[in-house]
């Protein structure tokens, strides 16, 4: 008979981080199903202790039987135990330099890690998710940050209404606020001088539909980019409305030739293109980027880019929501993450200089890597509620050689990256990442 595997739910290390992998509900119905629970003590936890402990869960400062280990975030190299297994978001699929080092322990320590990031169905499509709650909150704090930006220039805007997700009790109360804020736009509208205001989104994933969930509560008017210089020219007086361009992957990106673009061929040789942006970037007040990224395509937004679109006579561009948050990628101004504390930086293109804050002038960039954690107990539960069932799984068929175990789910048995201190096939091109 088979042995089930002991659930251990990690404490959190990372500053700042306050949810939980999975909510006390849920360790209920873990526990109800047979599987046992223990649960590293924290207080920085949205949850406390005492609800996991009336939940069924036992409360250690180290674990003492668990075996199947589920956190959020990267695990410090401290706190690594040895021969478990991981269920977290890793951030190594990429070859990360910052988390080289993470990957090495991983297999010194002879640790099985499923990454997150890497459940997925039979068509690509993320099963396993954050993002939604990402978007929602950098949507929020991208227009909070921009409105306080305007005000240091003199310009008053309806956003000064909102406050930083992180101050809301609730998803609830932020939506209200939000709505409270269109009201807003339609009786006093926009200043002229940002009229007609213009946010653009990149991505189409679930970061994109938190951002749009959000901006849908705004009533926005949709634009094609191609009307955009019209739309500045003709529509000034548009003052009762915000505009939203959802920019598609034809408008993100041309061939270096200036031939037609087709997607196959884009991602056969992403280094024959680049970025098309700086057609649309003077003309949109907000940029919010949600789009995938590695170093195998160009970025969205350079440095140069910048540099040149500033000197043109019209360059309305103020803020760049960088939800994607990859340091030194797509958006090349992300030089470094920053906390929900102190998170916003401005770049001045023609300087060519970074300062921290908003109050300067310059593309004033938002680049926060936890932002759902400002929304902790709504985004805990609904990144539990998608987890449960995979927790259950591995853990009811005491599953440790996981990529080879036929009765479990093929979305996880193929988010295995490591599996006893070893690459697994899928991510045998990490090893020269690891021991470069």
């Amino acid at each position: 008979m088979r042995k089930s595997l002991c659930v251990g739910i990690l404490k959190e290390r990372k500053p700042f981080e306050k949810r939980a992998p999975i909510v006390p509900k849920d360790v209920k119905w873990l526990v109800k199903h047979g599987i046992d629970v223990e649960i590293e003590s924290d207080d920085k936890r949205v949850f406390k202790d005492c609800e996991y402990k009336a939940n069924g869960a036992k409360v250690v400062e180290r674990f003492e039987k668990a075996n199947l280990l589920v956190g959020i975030k990267e695990p410090t190299l401290e706190s690594i135990y040895t021969k478990k297994i991981y269920m977290v978001f890793s951030h190594t699929m990429k070859g990360q330099s910052q988390n080289a080092s993470l990957l090495k322990r991983f297999l010194e320590n002879k640790i099985t890690l499923v990454d997150y990031e890497d459940i997925r169905d039979q068509f690509g499509k993320r099963l396993v998710y954050f993002g939604r709650f990402a978007g929602i909150c950098g949507a929020v704090d991208s227009l909070y940050y921009l409105g306080k930006k305007l005000e240091y220039n003199g310009i008053k805007t309806p956003f000064l209404k909102l406050k930083p997700a992180r101050e809301y009790i609730s998803f609830r109360k932020l939506r209200e606020a939000v709505r409270e804020v269109n009201d807003t736009i339609e009786r006093r509208g926009f200043d002229r001088r940002l009229s007609p205001f213009i946010i653009g989104i990149t991505g189409h994933g679930n970061a994109s539909a938190g951002v749009q969930e959000i901006l849908d509560l705004l009533n926005p008017i949709e634009v094609h980019p191609k009307d955009m210089l019209w739309f500045i020219k003709h529509r000034k007086g548009a003052r009762n409305r915000m505009y939203k361009i959802v920019f598609l992957r034809e408008e993100k990106f041309r061939p270096k030739d200036r031939r037609e673009f087709y997607f196959e061929e884009y991602l056969k040789r992403p280094e024959h293109f680049e970025s098309n942006l700086d057609k649309y970037l003077q003309f949109i007040n907000l940029l919010i980027h949600t789009s995938y990224w590695d170093k195998r395509f160009p970025r969205l937004v350079t440095k140069d880019m910048m540099n040149n679109l500033a000197r043109r006579n019209i360059f309305r561009l103020e803020f760049i929501g960088d939800i994607s948050c990859d340091i030194n990628g797509s958006i090349e101004l992300t030089y470094k993450s920053t906390t929900p504390q102190d998170p916003v930086f401005t770049y001045h293109p023609t300087k060519r200089i970074f300062t921290d804050g908003y109050q300067f002038s310059g593309v004033t960039v938002l680049a926060v890597d936890n932002l759902p954690t400002e929304l902790p107990r709504d985004s805990s539960t609904e990144f539990s509620s998608l987890i449960r069932e995979y927790v259950y799984q591995i853990a009811a068929h005491g599953a440790k050689d996981i990529t080879n175990h036929a009765a479990l789910p093929q979305d996880v048995r193929g988010a295995v990256i490591t599996q006893n201190g070893r690459l697994t096939k899928k991510y045998k091109y990490l090893k020269d990442y690891v021991y470069q």
